[in-house]
């Protein structure tokens, strides 16, 4: 692959724009929609896990006592509360970089597209140039946006800086862009 020339005086970053308040009751509504569902499916999938150990042991059911019986529940437990742990985690970290992102706003990037590639997971991640060489930013987008836009193409970014979403993704336009 060919290295292609940027121009770093075209690459523009304006940091801390003021969240507008739909952009707020979104990051609000992720709240809330995050950790609807992880008691349910922890407990289906322990449940699961639980009745396949059941199957193992069939045909030692016979030899257990009743403190076998109070293990079983208890490990079983004790991984419900590990997984959920895990998760709840994993949930504070996503609340403290919403925080963050609600008291720092959102970025606006005018930038090259230096790279694409795709994730194992199907997600999307598009590679900006920075304000000099060695600054890179990357950010997950949607899969239509991902086709549409080619490697070179400037764009116009305006994404979250700690939670890394996209909020608007758009091909730059000369005659409409305007400096403070």
């Amino acid at each position: 692959m060919a290295k292609t020339s940027i121009d770093y005086s075209q690459i523009e970053l304006q940091e801390n724009i003021p969240l507008t308040e739909e952009e707020i009751n979104n990051i609000a509504n992720q709240k809330q929609d995050f950790f609807k569902h992880v008691p349910g499916v922890l407990l289906l999938v322990i449940l699961l896990m639980a009745l396949m150990a059941c199957y193992l042991l069939k045909d030692k059911f016979h030899d257990f006592k009743y403190y076998h019986y109070l293990l079983f529940f208890g490990i079983t437990l004790a991984l419900y509360a590990l997984s959920y742990g895990i998760m709840y985690l994993v949930y504070i970290y996503f609340v403290k970089n919403w925080e963050k992102d609600i008291k720092n706003g959102k970025n606006r990037l005018t930038s090259f597209i230096i790279s694409g590639h795709k994730t194992e997971n199907d997600e999307y991640i598009i590679t900006f140039s920075g304000r000099n060489r060695k600054e890179k930013i990357r950010l997950p987008v949607s899969k239509s946006d991902y086709l549409n836009y080619l490697v070179g193409t400037q764009v116009v970014v305006v994404y979250l800086k700690y939670s890394k979403t996209v909020i608007s993704f758009d091909h730059y336009n000369h005659s409409t862009h305007s400096y403070p």
